[in-house]
């Protein structure tokens, strides 16, 4: 099922989906937030608004709660800075985000809890995240221009959820990935041994592999890849994660290998490359989103990510028979590591690129793209 409109989506109307399901609401569907609207809520004015959906999905630590936390903060500076209102669009919303990820990480300067598993009913993730980013001119099926609130949905997996020994039974829970517009999934470089190995020292917080771990990163691949049909089409964002880590490697001292060796990478001279993409923040909120300087960033992070050893990850999103979009990113959201497993380094956050995946999906639809010239665009 394609997620993509007839017409020009970057002025066409956006679809109605369903924040549980991301599935479209129409005539005959059967969807929970339809059949029970009791347990599945609709914020109000629901009916004929726009949505985007994102999906997280990640290896146990990968960072994904700490993302959340600081990019739902840069959207609402985007949405503002481009002349909209950004508000939760329901209680639960507000609620969940203060709790589970404002309180702890900008009033209590440490990281948001592990997210549980959402085999307990009671899990907050089993709920959908959904924010207004304003009313929108947008053009119908029959060329006239009307004003379409549009929401943005998130929905975030446990890591743990797709190991091995959780995820059949999980499965069923997680077909909203399908019908994502995009899913990010985040690799934490970390857990490559080299780089770790690397690091060894200059990271307090550096996390010890296992190497009996069930969750690495291509089996989370894996799994999140058997859920989509090959009729369905979302965008997968692959997020080279905790990117302040792999900036840590440009004062990693690799002098005796300078010149690089056949079969070493030499990441400090990598890294120390200042002309390259992955070393510069995106553009300013205020400006458009630059697709060539995204496209740059692309074949940085993949040549990155080659260099990882990530091959076998990355052979599985270009599996000969099978179409599947994806786009590599990097991103940091505190901009330096943390001084300890739970505590944000004193000299406070920088998130590093955090909205790009986000504003390379709104750039797509003509949203908030730094054009505040529309005269019938409303708060």
């Amino acid at each position: 099922m394609t997620n993509t409109p007839t017409g020009d989506r970057r002025t066409a109307l956006l679809p109605t989906r369903c924040p549980y399901t991301f599935q479209i609401m129409g005539e005959g569907t059967n969807l929970p937030c339809q059949t029970n609207p009791e347990r599945y809520p609709l914020p109000d004015g629901w009916a004929g608004s726009g949505t985007l959906t994102f999906a997280m999905a990640g290896a146990r630590a990968s960072g994904k709660s700490l993302y959340i936390a600081v990019v739902v903060k840069l959207l609402e500076q985007l949405v503002e800075n481009n002349g909209f209102v950004f508000e939760p669009a329901d209680d639960p919303t507000r609620e969940i985000y203060r709790e589970q990820f404002e309180e702890p990480l900008f009033e209590q300067m440490g990281l948001p809890a592990p997210t549980s598993t959402g085999e307990n009913e009671g899990a907050y993730q089993n709920q959908p995240l959904i924010f207004r980013i304003g009313t929108h001119l947008r053009t119908d099926a029959n060329g006239q221009r009307v004003h379409q609130p549009i929401h943005v949905v998130i929905r975030d997996v446990a890591g743990e959820d797709f190991a091995q020994d959780h995820f059949p039974n999980m499965r069923e829970r997680m077909r909203f990935f399908r019908f994502a517009d995009e899913i990010i999934f985040m690799f934490d470089p970390v857990r490559v041994p080299e780089i770790n190995n690397l690091l060894e020292g200059s990271i307090p917080s550096l996390p010890k592999l296992d190497t009996h771990d069930t969750e690495d990163p291509a089996t989370v691949l894996s799994n999140l890849l058997s859920l989509i049909e090959p009729e369905d089409d979302p965008l997968i964002a692959l997020m080279l994660a905790k990117f302040d880590t792999m900036q840590e490697l440009a004062k990693v001292d690799q002098v005796d290998m300078y010149y690089g060796a056949e079969d070493k990478v030499n990441w400090q001279r990598v890294m120390n490359n200042f002309g390259a993409g992955f070393r510069r923040e995106s553009g300013d909120v205020t400006q458009p989103y630059s697709l060539p300087n995204g496209e740059l960033l692309h074949h940085e992070v993949l040549s990155l990510l080659r260099c990882l050893d990530a091959m076998a990850f990355l052979n599985r999103l270009n599996e000969p028979g099978r179409r599947l979009r994806y786009r590599c990113f990097a991103v940091s959201a505190l901009g330096t590591p943390p001084e300890t497993g739970s505590s944000v380094s004193r000299s406070g956050i920088a998130p590093f690129r955090c909205l790009d995946p986000f504003r390379y999906v709104l750039a797509q639809w003509g949203l908030l793209n730094g054009d505040r010239t529309d005269p019938g665009a409303l708060g």
